[in-house]
This record gives C-alpha cells, structure tokens and sequence, in this order.
C-alpha cells in the first residue's frame, strides 16, 4: 500500500527544483513520522525558497490524487474521483491556500481550452494527459514551463485563478531553452507542443 499518487511525477518535478520529499502526520499542531500506510491524513511536508509549505496529496475521500503541486503559498491536487467516468472525464481540484483553507472545483478536462484557462483547470487537464498516457510528459512541460517564464514562488494563490494561453507559454519556453543551447530543455518541451498544436 502506498499513496494514490503518479510518483514518476513526483520524483521527476520536485528533485529538479530541490525540493525535499517526507511524508509526514499532522495532528493538533504536532508533526510527527508516519508510516506510508497510514495516508488517510498525510501530506507531503517540504520547503521551498520562500519558506514552508504542505503538499496535500492523500484523501481517501476525494478519490486518487493523479497530480499535485505546490508554490510559495498555496497547494493545488487534482483526485479522480471515486465514481469518475472516463467517458466523461471530470476531476475534483482542491486549491489550499497558505492558511491551510481549501477550495474544491470540478473540472471537466474535455472542456479545458488551453488558450484561454486558468491555472487550475491546465494543471486538472494536463494531469489527466499524464495519467492517461495521452501525452505522458503533459504534466511535468506545462509546470515546468510555467515556472521556467515565471519563477515557482513568484506565482502566488491569485495567479492560480488568472486566465493565460498557455499554448503560448509553452512555446515561449521552448524559444527560451533554444536560444540558451539548452536542447534538452528544448526536447522535453516539444512533445506537448505537437500535442496541442495537433488538437487544433
């Protein structure tokens, strides 16, 4: 037993940006070691740059958490319900902010327009993409990307509601790595771009 979690996801995105992985319990204002199999109430304990944060991943209520991510001051998990249909394929967010309040949204990913949404619902659609194996490199391009143009803790809990085109985005990023010789970087983008170019 383990947490519902894609871990290539996680081991591939948060190593990157230096990020240091525990799982932790937190009860009454203790933080304590846990072992995995006790998730009903865990979240992933880290710090960033700008100071600590929780990641919340496990909720055996919400259903399998298929992505998650965090910044300076908010923390945002995509769950596939229990009763998900893929058929029709909606997926409950959850977005805390940094007093630990959390907002709920249902996503409807064959309804996300990546020209025109917000954070929330790209990061639901592109999960989705990775956890499907639509696209497998979805997830980790469009976080990354986001964060290449604007700095992880730069992006703060209201940015996450901000409509942007993130097709553009994701080809400034690209020109980015290219222009710096950084050809890797330049590859791991490319095979979301021909994904969504190919979506029209």
């Amino acid at each position: 037993m383990g947490m519902n979690i894609n871990t290539n996801m996680m081991t591939a995105y948060f190593p990157k940006m230096g990020y240091r992985m525990g799982i932790t319990q937190q009860k009454l204002g203790e933080t304590k070691n846990t072992d995995a199999q006790q998730v009903s109430n865990t979240a992933q304990k880290t710090q960033s740059t700008g100071g600590g944060f929780v990641l919340h991943i496990s909720n055996e209520q919400d259903g399998e958490a298929i992505g998650a991510m965090c910044g300076a001051d908010h923390s945002v998990t995509v769950y596939k319900p229990k009763d998900f249909d893929a058929e029709n394929p909606v997926y409950k967010v959850k977005i805390w902010d940094k007093d630990g309040n959390a907002t709920e949204r249902m996503v409807d990913v064959s309804k996300v327009n990546p020209r025109n949404s917000d954070y929330i619902d790209m990061f639901a659609y592109t999960s989705h993409l990775t956890d499907t194996k639509e696209c497998p490199s979805a997830q980790s391009s469009f976080t990354s990307s986001a964060m290449n143009q604007h700095g992880m803790d730069e992006r703060s809990y209201e940015d996450l509601f901000a409509k942007n085109d993130w097709v553009n985005q994701l080809a400034d990023a690209m020109h980015t790595q290219y222009e710096a010789g950084n050809f890797e970087g330049y590859w791991h983008y490319r095979p979301f771009w021909d994904f969504l170019t190919k979506q029209g």
